[in-house]
């Protein structure tokens, strides 16, 4: 048995209180599994008397009809209404992929019930049926958009249950980004007949299995598991019933036919290249992202942050949560560099990692490099880092230099008497209540290095 909830709502938490709605005393949860991906986690209750008569849920089977009518259960905060539970009704409203982090877009359900603050990872309810279509999780918090929240939908929320089930993680990405093909010189010009339909394969992925089996500019998607593409990137996916009647049909973007797959999935395409037809076999791969919003993996790599300390100078890679951390959720006084490799950075070979000087700390030996702060680190000792893991190796191996050399985006230069480099960095971990000089991650093995 197990209680389901957003992953935001449990992330970081070193204590954890549940309470039974019909209930007043708080029950100790621990979390088993986090998917930021998803946005879902689920939790374990120990003692027994938490579920005693309790029922589980029952999920709708595939994706409600538009504007059925739903209600959403949860604890709002007081400014939203209370401490006691709280339901709120609504009618479905859309059906579309939505962002639910920087990197990870997958699919949701559009509702105009209204959701606060206090009501992630509460159910949502078809009312005809009495099953659950979903977990709220978002609302729209625009100028002008007047109760528009998002629910998780049951096909994303049995897919997390799968990769826990399984121990299979993530959800499948092509490896590829694709060009519509709706205007009339660009399909002359590629070749595409005015009867037929497709995307044009415009960018591919280095570390994606589709490096091996697509040309970029070249090659146009013309179905996907025999479904055709449509010249605005859609396909027409077919719907199972919770009833059992006919099964209904909705188009999607073309993405989510690889979202909804577990990375190393089989999908069959078929492509045209220079007038000839043929079918592809494509693996569909895990996201690697430049800079990921979940760099721990769901806390599978542990709780720890990765740092490297070199003197006073601590080396960070730059992921989203740090973005957050230093720059709020907005990111609004976030450098325009790091924000453009946040959104458009593409990694040029596995493992890449930005590393960044995150902080310098105080030391007579690195004055003055305060100023540096937050800076890419593009080379040390005159060789290009790749990730954090290799700079230590640069770190390590340049043992018989004299000067340690930090070359850091927009040419600025740091350099270390390597003879000083151990007595400050002693010096920094004393003042600093630091234990180690470092915690860099394995990601081949899932483990410290």
């Amino acid at each position: 048995q197990r209680l389901l909830t957003n992953a935001h709502v449990v992330a970081d938490a070193h204590l954890i209180h549940v309470r039974r709605s019909d209930g007043h005393r708080k029950f100790v949860a621990s979390v088993v599994c986090l998917c930021f991906e998803s946005d879902l986690a689920l939790l374990a209750v120990g003692d027994e008397a938490f579920w005693h008569g309790l029922e589980p849920v029952q999920f709708y089977q595939g994706l409600p009809r538009l504007q059925s009518e739903v209600c959403v259960v949860g604890f709002p905060d007081a400014p939203s209404g209370g401490e006691t539970v709280c339901v709120t009704q609504g009618v479905v409203s859309r059906i579309d992929l939505h962002s639910y982090s920087w990197d990870s877009s997958l699919l949701v359900v559009q509702i105009d019930a209204a959701i606060n603050a206090g009501n992630s990872g509460g159910p949502c309810v078809d009312q005809e049926s009495g099953l659950v279509v979903g977990v709220a999780f978002q609302k729209s918090v625009s100028s002008g958009a007047d109760n528009v929240g998002y629910i998780i939908p049951v096909p994303v929320v049995q897919h997390f249950l799968e990769c826990y089930t399984t121990g299979v993680w993530g959800f499948g990405v092509p490896g590829f980004d694709w060009q519509l093909l709706d205007n009339p010189s660009l399909r002359d010009l590629v070749g595409l007949p005015a009867d037929m339909t497709g995307v044009l394969v415009s960018t591919v992925e280095v570390t994606s299995p589709a490096r091996h089996l697509l040309h970029p500019v070249e090659d146009i998607v013309l179905s996907v598991d025999g479904q055709e593409v449509g010249e605005d990137g859609t396909l027409l996916l077919t719907q199972p019933t919770a009833d059992g009647s006919r099964p209904r049909s909705l188009r999607l973007k073309l993405e989510w036919a690889f979202r909804r797959l577990p990375p190393g999935t089989e999908i069959r395409l078929e492509v045209m290249r220079q007038g000839e037809r043929r079918e592809v076999m494509l693996p569909v791969s895990r996201p690697s992202p430049l800079v990921p919003s979940d760099p721990l993996d769901g806390e599978r790599l542990g709780t720890r942050p990765e740092y490297l300390l070199v003197g006073g100078l601590v080396f960070v890679p730059l992921t989203e949560p740090y973005l957050t951390e230093e720059y709020g959720e907005g990111w609004d006084s976030c450098p325009a560099r790091l924000r453009n490799i946040a959104q458009h950075g593409r990694m040029k070979h596995a493992g890449q990692q930005v590393v960044l000087l995150s902080d310098v700390l105080a030391c007579n030996f690195t004055q003055g490099y305060e100023v540096y702060r937050r800076l890419p680190v593009e080379r040390c000792n005159g060789q290009e880092v790749k990730n954090l893991s290799h700079l230590a190796s640069l770190v390590a191996s340049s043992e018989t230099d004299a000067f340690l050399r930090f070359d850091l985006a927009e040419n600025c230069v740091i350099a270390l008497k390597r003879e000083g480099i151990s007595e400050a960095t002693a010096a920094v971990m004393r003042n600093n209540q630091i234990t180690d000089t470092s915690h860099i991650l394995r990601r081949d093995t899932a483990g410290p290095e």
